[in-house]
């Protein structure tokens, strides 16, 4: 007993040190007495169904129950509501200020550019914008008619806006489709996967929510909308949502060398915080694939060219092949983007000999990343009374218990007397910490609490925010700066970029599982999304499950996720702090 008390006293002394620390965390204790209980950063990564083993799928009965909690979500989403598996803080939960106002900041060119890279740029940005119909080999199945439709929050090149065009489009010029439940006029542009086929076997492929039968430009198409209601009754649909796309020529162009570095970076810490993650890599040269949900494409042109045709049923040089092939559905040779072999007439004449998935590319790779808001910008939410929290928060489990059970379930290392009794063993610990670290954790240090939101400035409270980020870990998974090698682009050899991402891949949990493998990426895994820009995103996780920044943090901690410890170390936090680190996410 005795032992298992100074196990105990030891974890919760890590614990206080690393939420007292800064950039450079202190965690040899907790490395030597928690194994394993696997934490992430804050991403806004990732889906709906609960995978009951680490591993996706390795005997019948967890893939049973994978695809039962799988669904589960999935109808809940489709009702309207959240799955919130990470749980409430019982130190008060704080306010997401919403989307950033002013200038979106992004969208535009890469800064620097030449004349002719810069006309290139152009035309690839209006042919993102194209609108595709039945002559231009829109469907037979298809999501939506255009790549800025997807990717238009804040501005052309982002991700789902506050109004879901894919409602109209399912009727447009006649079309018969059938909104699917999960579709709405106010939630996020949705692609629907199905995990398994009717047979068992896996399947975790694009299904496309419309046909083009009944539209005049599609004359003798009869073709059926996949059955969603029989495949959400299966507990087999699960759900994802576009991710921006700006600045990702830079990210294309950080050397693998680079991200292997920056994941090894920090070892000792990470291990401390339950953090490992590992890179998808190409399964033919071994390189790493970094693009997508799951980092499932290797290059921009690849993503490109599959969502060309999973999104809109465009058949290309890369995807050549229709997904249905009815022949009375088919009014344009295949594969319908090819490239031309006369020059088109363009405002740029790099871009003449070009097909629309090269242009899409381009449009990717040229595009400058988003820009943070300056402090004057940036929201900042009041804080709630004492008593208040919000229904995001207070709508799920505790997460301290939460975390107790992915962390006893997972490994049986940390006890859930040692998990739950953290906040009162710190505040003991902690009682003697010095005052300038105190607000980290006011309450626990037995000093004053941090000024409120209100009461502080939003600069002060933004730069609070980024020291909690890396207090708490978030940093661990979401790594704040890269470098890109040569580039054959002008002025953007060497250049230093923020993603807030390490790019590889997380075990995340029961609570975000989908139950979809893609290349190396098992059922539970996915990418550590990118945060640059999230202060101007609407919808959050890889469903978009959830419009709430602190929701979209609690959800990361479940059964097997890496996060678990991170997100308890937040739920530690005094509501202050909380908050601060909100307003620092919409600062991005």
């Amino acid at each position: 007993m005795e032992t298992i008390k100074l196990t105990r006293a030891r974890t919760h002394a890590a614990v206080a040190a690393m939420l007292l620390g800064s950039v450079a965390w202190s965690g040899g204790a907790l490395a030597q007495n928690v194994s394993n209980t696997n934490p992430n950063a804050v991403t806004t990564s990732t889906t709906t169904t609960d995978a009951a083993t680490t591993n996706a799928a390795t005997t019948d009965a967890a893939t049973t129950n994978a695809m039962t909690n799988n669904a589960v979500t999935a109808n809940a989403a489709a009702r309207g509501q959240n799955n919130n598996s990470g749980g409430a803080s019982s130190r008060g939960a704080p306010t997401d200020p919403g989307v950033r106002g002013g200038d979106p900041g992004a969208g535009g060119a890469l800064p620097g550019l030449n004349d002719v890279e810069r006309q290139y740029f152009d035309v690839a940005k209006e042919v993102f914008q194209e609108v595709d119909a039945g002559p231009d080999g829109l469907g037979p199945t298809f999501n939506l008619d255009s790549c800025s439709g997807c990717h238009s929050q804040p501005t052309i090149g982002g991700t789902s806006p506050a109004t879901n065009p894919q409602v109209a489009v399912a009727t447009l010029m006649g079309a018969k489709n059938v909104v699917p439940p999960f579709i709405t006029a106010t939630g996020p542009i949705r692609e629907a996967r199905f995990v398994r086929n009717r047979d068992g076997s896996p399947d975790g492929g694009v299904h496309g929510l419309f046909v083009i039968t009944g539209r005049s430009d599609a004359p003798g198409c009869n073709i059926a909308q996949p059955n969603f209601a029989a495949e959400l009754a299966r507990n087999n649909v699960v759900f994802r949502i576009p991710t921006p796309v700006f600045g990702l020529g830079l990210v294309e162009n950080v050397s693998d060398g680079a991200l292997e570095a920056a994941l090894a970076a920090n070892a000792q810490q990470k291990r401390a915080l339950g953090i490992s993650g590992r890179f998808n890599r190409n399964g033919n040269d071994g390189t790493i694939a970094r693009f997508g949900w799951k980092a499932q494409n290797k290059s921009l042109l690849l993503f490109s060219g599959e969502a060309y045709n999973v999104e809109m049923g465009i058949t290309n040089e890369l995807f050549q092949n229709e997904r249905n092939s009815d022949p009375a559905c088919q009014f344009k040779v295949t594969p319908n983007d090819s490239t031309p072999l006369v020059a088109e007439d363009t405002a740029s004449p790099a871009a003449n000999f070009q097909n629309d998935i090269d242009l899409f590319a381009a449009f990717m790779r040229f595009s400058a990343p988003p820009t943070p808001a300056s402090a004057a910008a940036t929201p900042v939410a009041q804080t709630a009374p004492a008593a208040q929290t919000t229904g995001a928060a207070t709508a799920t489990t505790g997460a301290a218990t939460a975390t107790t059970g992915a962390a006893s379930g997972t490994t049986g290392a940390a006890s859930g007397t040692a998990a739950t009794g953290a906040a009162t063993a710190t505040s003991t610990l902690m009682a003697s910490a010095s005052a300038d670290a105190s607000s980290v954790l006011p309450s626990a240090a037995g000093s004053a609490a941090a000024p409120s939101s209100s009461a502080a400035s939003t600069g002060a409270s933004v730069t609070r925010g980024n020291q909690v980020f890396s207090n708490v870990g978030c940093q661990a998974c979401h790594t704040k700066t890269l470098t890109t090698e040569k580039s054959p682009l002008t002025g953007q050899s060497n250049v230093t970029i923020q993603p807030f991402s390490d790019f590889a891949v997380h075990e995340m949990g029961t609570g975000l599982a989908d139950g979809v493998s893609q290349g190396s990426a098992n059922g539970n895994e996915f990418r550590t999304a990118p945060l640059w820009g999230v202060g101007q995103r609407i919808f959050f996780l890889h469903d978009g499950r959830t419009k709430d920044l602190n929701e979209a943090i609690l959800q990361h901690a479940s059964r097997g996720s890496e996060a678990n410890t991170v997100i308890n170390n937040y739920n530690l936090l005094a509501r202050d702090d909380k908050q601060a680190l909100i307003n620092y996410l919409r600062s991005l």
